[in-house]
């Protein structure tokens, strides 16, 4: 059992495992169609995803941003040193995930490529569709600024990119306004991204 604890993937598996068992009950119980059961994963897939990404959203800028501020130079350099390269690859494909999973989600669920899906059209009222839009072009202005901002300038502070003293600052700089900038689109995107699905 301790194995399970001393691993945060040990964990996870666990908690995926048991999701499992609970989705396997209530199709054994109640029944589903593939596309729908495809379109739910496909939507679990993109919350689980998006939960990380505002979660590590959030760790930035109330926890790592504030620990580099009151951080003296040999503590930045730990703090840089050991997480900012672990941070790098989660920010990097939580956001793609999320994306990914957001792209075919509207796929599965008709509101792009419809008659590929269903055969038809499917109604969607003019309010909801402007919100899902509005949440889409949202999310992919945070996705960019991981992508091609956030990524490079996180490069360059741990050296895994050329940069002198000066190269670095402009990068912590721009890290601290892209980080504020994701944090404020978080949870507009999120709103409307919901409303779009379930306020009727």
């Amino acid at each position: 059992m301790n194995q399970v604890f001393d691993s945060p993937w040990a964990s996870l598996g666990v908690g995926l495992v048991a999701a499992a068992a609970v989705l396997a009950i209530w199709l054994a119980g109640a029944g589903g169609d593939a596309l729908g059961v495809i379109s739910f994963l496909v939507r679990y897939l993109h919350v689980l995803s998006a939960a990380v990404w505002i979660g590590l959203i959030a760790f930035v800028n109330f926890i790592q941003l504030a620990a580099l501020l009151t951080a003296d130079d040999q503590g930045r350099e730990t703090l840089n040193r050991l997480l900012v390269p672990a941070l790098l690859p989660w920010l990097r494909h939580a956001s793609t995930a999320t994306v990914v999973a957001g792209a075919v989600l509207l796929a599965t669920t008709g509101y792009v490529f419809p008659t590929l899906v269903y055969g038809s059209g499917v109604y969607m009222p003019a309010a909801r569709e402007a919100l899902l839009w509005t949440a889409v072009v949202g999310a992919l202005a945070m996705w960019m600024f991981v992508h091609m901002y956030m990524a490079p300038s996180l490069e360059v502070i741990v050296g895994l990119r050329a940069g002198d003293a000066e190269a670095k600052a402009r990068a912590r700089r721009r890290i601290g306004r892209l980080a504020r900038v994701n944090l404020m689109l978080a949870a507009p995107v999120l709103l409307a991204m919901l409303a779009a699905a379930h306020l009727y």
